[in-house]
């Protein structure tokens, strides 16, 4: 028996007209048999709990996808049992990471849905949690959170469910890192098994060129080692050939890199007319920058802000940067540069800080997520099983908010630079939506240095990302409008940048961070960082 969700096109406005049939009985103790120990019971949510709702909540706030059943696991022991669970019971085993990304290809390859997320989209252009899949077995994975680092300080043996703040909190107590994004609350394994966007990558590589080696368990329920000189074809396809295609990963070897005081940049404009001087001028200057100066640009409805970190740099080196980047002659921009910048300083500058304050002045405490780290949903029951965060030696982060996420990505190609034109047309287009969307178009710059060996096609020839996002509306009219919106972008930008074809899994000059179902060109692209 499966989970029946009535999905009407009122939903969005009522999100709690859905209809539940009972989960197989026979399913849930085959799940109950798998987790161990005495607390299975707390680990397991069906439809009729009280902690559904929220269970089934990754980031995106979504009223079309209902699991037949949830699952924690804390041991990765569990993960090939639950898998002959879902195998017998004839629906499919959906890996949850960070609970992020939220959109699928196909279940084409196996027992995997190609996406492993919920972070990282409905039909249209919006999220659709594909990480939480109706009548599937979703097996979540954030409580697979253990670092073991080497004696040598060189390398760590970390759980595939650890987000990437309590990762960074771990690592801190060994005075030393990991090449990996900002957001906290993402999870390592869609990270890696995407690719890999982080703010040391110019220099350093994604983050899946730091990944030595994996535990895997594919759908035959077997737990394989792959490293270069192990299964080296599996090991090549889940660092950026997309998470969950090939098997669940239990473990990650990652190789430790401990980052340097860093320089960091905060420029802003407060005019609309200066959208699109600045984004033309960061689009032709950052990505030719010195490999260590990795940068971004938030285009929002009538301003424009600038965030880079220079890796290692000094604030003098940085400043003589943006000196003569051409920036500071446009308009009447606000500038902050500063020098001496921890690694957690560098982590959350742009975020809630926008100087290199003293170590002892920084609160790091965003980066202290717990296992399950998002908001409660309204008046929804939330689960509290085991929420502990890395380290008690300062405070737990906040709940990280929810919210009905859009959004659309396109890669620029270095042979296929925008033209003036249509670089205008997509900043104005920012400002059509209304305030309430909150839409912003973020941009980073790419032209990577260092490049690995791995399955993500798009290292060698991306020359910067262009994300759009928006925020979604419970009103069902509003939403269509939303929706519409992306979908007239996609259908402007994607013929003007083309087509990466590089390895049979590669795909359209898409999405960097979230899966795309709306892509123009087919297959659907996976993402730089999903989970």
């Amino acid at each position: 028996m499966y989970l029946l969700a009535i999905l009407l096109p009122s939903l969005l406005a009522h999100p709690f007209l859905t209809s539940c049939k009972a989960v197989p009985p026979s399913l849930k103790d085959c799940a109950m048999q798998a987790l161990r120990g005495s607390d299975a019971a707390q680990r397991i949510v069906t439809p009729q709990d009280e902690t559904y709702t929220d269970a089934r909540l990754g980031e995106k706030i979504q009223f079309e996808q209902f699991p037949a059943l949830i699952t924690y696991a804390k041991d990765p022991r569990e993960i090939a049992p639950l898998i002959k669970c879902a195998q017998r019971e004839g629906v499919k085993a959906v890996p949850r990471n960070g609970g992020h990304q939220l959109s699928l290809l196909s279940n084409v390859y196996g027992i995997f849905y190609f996406f492993p997320t919920s972070h990282t989209r409905a039909a249209s252009v919006s999220f659709s949690s594909y990480s939480a899949l109706t009548d599937t077995l979703v097996i979540d994975l954030g409580h697979i959170n253990y670092v073991e680092v080497s004696h040598d300080l060189k390398t760590a043996s970390v759980g595939a469910g650890i987000r990437l703040g309590a990762l960074y909190m771990a690592l801190n107590q060994y005075n030393t890192s990991f090449a990996g994004g900002i957001c906290p609350t993402v999870g390592l394994t869609g990270l890696v098994g995407a690719g890999g966007f982080n703010m040391q990558m110019r220099a350093l590589g994604i983050s899946s060129d730091h990944v030595l080696s994996a535990k895997v368990v594919t759908a035959d329920g077997k737990t394989l080692a792959a490293s270069a000189t192990s299964n080296p074809d599996l090991f090549w396809a889940i660092r950026g050939g997309g998470g969950g295609t090939y098997g669940i990963v239990v473990e990650l070897t990652l190789q430790l890199t401990p980052l340097p005081r860093s320089a960091m940049v905060d420029l802003s404009w407060n005019k609309t007319e200066d959208r699109f001087p600045v984004a033309k001028r960061f689009l032709e200057w950052a990505p030719r920058q010195p490999k260590e100066f990795t940068s971004q640009i938030n285009i929002f409805k009538s301003t424009v802000q600038i965030l880079g970190w220079y890796l290692g740099g000094s604030k003098e080196e940085l400043q003589a940067l943006i000196n003569d980047s051409g920036l500071l002659e446009i308009g009447e921009p606000l500038s902050q540069i500063g020098g001496n910048c921890s690694t957690d300083n560098s982590r959350i500058f742009g975020v809630i800080t926008s100087e290199c304050l003293p170590d002892n002045k920084v609160d790091a405490s965003i980066l202290n997520v717990v296992p399950d780290p998002f908001t409660k949903f309204e008046d929804s029951a939330q689960s509290t099983y085991a929420e502990n965060p890395i380290t008690t030696s300062i405070a737990t982060a906040e709940p990280w908010s929810r919210f009905r996420r859009l959004s659309k990505s396109f890669f620029v190609q270095k042979d296929n630079l925008l033209g003036d034109d249509i670089l205008r047309e997509v900043v104005d287009r920012v400002a059509q939506l209304d305030d309430a969307a909150e839409a912003w178009a973020e941009w980073h710059a790419w032209n990577i240095s260092a490049k690995g060996n791995s399955a993500f096609a798009w290292a060698d020839q991306v020359y910067a990302h262009l994300e759009f996002q928006a925020h979604g509306s419970d009103d069902s009219a509003t939403q269509a409008v939303y929706e519409k919106w992306f979908t007239d972008l996609e259908s402007y930008l994607r013929p003007a940048v083309g087509c990466v074809v590089q390895i049979s899994l590669s795909s359209p000059s898409s999405t960097m961070r979230y899966a795309d179902l709306k892509i123009a060109f087919s297959p659907a692209s996976y993402a730089g960082y999903m989970d």
